[in-house]
């Protein structure tokens, strides 16, 4: 026994090496006690404060949006319910460069150019409701669910109507789901780059593009570190409120009941609108919106040997489905173990990972190339693997951790070590399980942008994600577009198997 927590130690202490001993080097050779006045600087107040606004403004929104398609995907069955759910492969599996390329076509057009939504707040903001609210879909309606029968009957039957039993019954006790939800939106939109990047514009900065900014242009690594501190212990404090929500144990019998049309109508409105933003990515790749016609010319510039001269399109799809399909497969490995050697430190370590600015982590992989010449091919998957286990975790816990122990007791009696153990009761129950996380690892890391763009490897390792992003930069609308569609297509199909895959076992 003592065996075993000293290897539960050892392995939940290597794994925060592998985060540490990058931000070490970077924070032993450039950090300067000085610089710590930029904490009191005017310019940084106001990018913390312009960060925690647009990160709470879209968080707000994103709720606001999704709080009735939620109610209503908790308490339906049916085809839009099920299309309410599989919205979840936005916020995850989405490209963000895709994101980033249609809003910029549809902020384009004269209709929204007249609106000025474009480099604006509001294109921000428009943009993080689309890509996070389905989160907030998930997280609310599976509370909801879990809200017994019998309680709402109880509160009919004293003459209460849904408004009084949604906000007297059920919100006190889905505000811990909430809170989760609430927590991982604003992370996402308080950490996004992309979108703020290229739908902001330079007058707007928060403290994950100042990172970036910073540290590729000024070259003022003290400085780009001061933020990353900042960052992180503002997602730290937020995520240590939890511990004030009460969880509920809730038992009894789901609900299920015929929404007014009201709720069916928006549910709708909204699902198409989710549904026609990712389909626009298609489209616009056929059309012209500046000619009016529609062709697959775009589709055969990308491809053409004389376009790929000037953006390596075909190399970088090669050189993503390597290093995602590399990562994939040494990422669950890693995964395995760590669940395998859970302890209570497990997710502190996981999950306080999300708050380290991904630009900062890139640069510190970076320094480590300079020291001591690791490659960078190396150094990226590296960064590629420590931002998809957390993700991959959350996948992959509840089927590893909850394996059935009866099964794995009587094992001992054939199994002589824990390697026949995996290889013959394990894996062929899990190894659909195990696919299911591959892909979407995949597909994850496929989209990966920043650590890429930071590490300024474009020319280097030209990845889908960067090449995409330089065709936005030169204005090539319809070739991105027409590429972000086979990015779509490639992460899209891997999505859905995934899926399949995991609700076959």
């Amino acid at each position: 026994m003592k065996n075993r927590e000293k290897t539960k130690i050892y392995i939940n202490v290597l794994y925060a090496l592998v985060w540490f001993i990058p931000l070490y080097f970077f924070m032993r050779d450039f950090f300067k006690i000085e610089d710590t006045g930029i904490f009191f600087e005017r310019k940084t107040l106001a990018i913390v404060l312009f960060s925690i606004k647009q990160g709470f403004y879209s968080t707000m929104a994103a709720l606001a949006i999704a709080i009735i398609p939620a109610y209503f995907a908790a308490y339906e069955k049916g085809i839009v319910s099920r299309l309410l759910h599989g919205l979840l492969f936005i916020p995850f599996f989405f490209p963000i460069i895709s994101t980033v390329t249609i809003f910029s076509i549809i902020f384009n057009m004269e209709f929204f150019k007249g609106l000025g939504i474009l480099y604006s707040l509001k294109a921000i903001i428009i943009a993080n409701v689309f890509y996070n609210s389905p989160i907030f879909i998930k997280y609310i309606s599976e509370g909801l669910k879990r809200v017994p029968k019998e309680l709402t009957e109880a509160l009919k039957m004293e003459g209460a109507g849904n408004i009084r039993i949604f906000f007297s019954g059920q919100l006190p006790l889905i505000l811990p789901q909430i809170f989760r939800g609430f927590i991982l939106v604003f992370t996402y939109c308080f950490t996004g780059f992309g979108i703020i990047l290229s739908l902001g514009g330079i007058r707007f900065s928060t403290l994950e593009v100042e990172i970036a900014s910073t540290l590729m242009g000024e070259l003022n690594f003290s400085k780009a570190m001061i933020f990353g501190i900042i960052q992180f212990f503002i997602l730290i404090i937020l995520n240590l409120t939890g511990v004030f929500v009460k969880e509920y144990e809730l038992e009894g019998e789901e609900e299920y009941k015929k929404q007014n049309i009201f709720f069916r109508g928006y549910s709708i409105v909204y699902l198409f609108s989710q549904y026609l933003i990712v389909a626009s990515s298609f489209l616009f790749s056929f059309y012209n919106y500046y000619t009016g016609e529609f062709s697959i010319k775009a589709y055969m510039r990308i491809f053409s040997k004389s376009f790929n001269e000037d953006y390596e399109v075909i190399r970088g799809i090669m050189n993503s489905i390597g290093i995602s399909a590399a990562v994939s497969f040494i990422s669950i490995i890693v995964i395995y173990f760590i669940i395998k050697n859970y302890s209570r430190i497990t997710d502190v370590i996981i999950f306080s990972n999300l708050g380290i600015s991904g630009a900062f982590l890139a640069v510190a992989l970076f320094y480590l190339n300079v020291l001591f010449n690791i490659p960078l091919l190396l150094l990226l998957g590296i960064g590629y693997i420590l931002v998809s286990i957390p993700i991959g975790y959350s996948f992959m816990y509840q089927y590893i951790k909850k394996f059935p122990v009866n099964l794995l007791e009587s094992s001992l009696l054939d199994c002589s070590n824990g390697f026949e153990r995996f290889i013959y009761i394990e894996f062929p129950i899990l190894k659909n399980i195990f696919l299911s996380a591959f892909l979407q690892i995949f597909a994850i890391v496929f989209g990966e942008f920043t650590i890429g763009y930071t590490m300024q490897l474009g020319d280097i390792v030209p990845v889908a994600s960067l090449v995409n992003y330089s065709l936005v930069s030169n204005k090539k609308y319809l070739e991105s577009a027409a590429f972000s569609s086979v990015i779509l297509l490639i992460v899209f199909s891997l999505f859905i198997l995934g899926e399949y895959l995991k609700d076959r076992d």
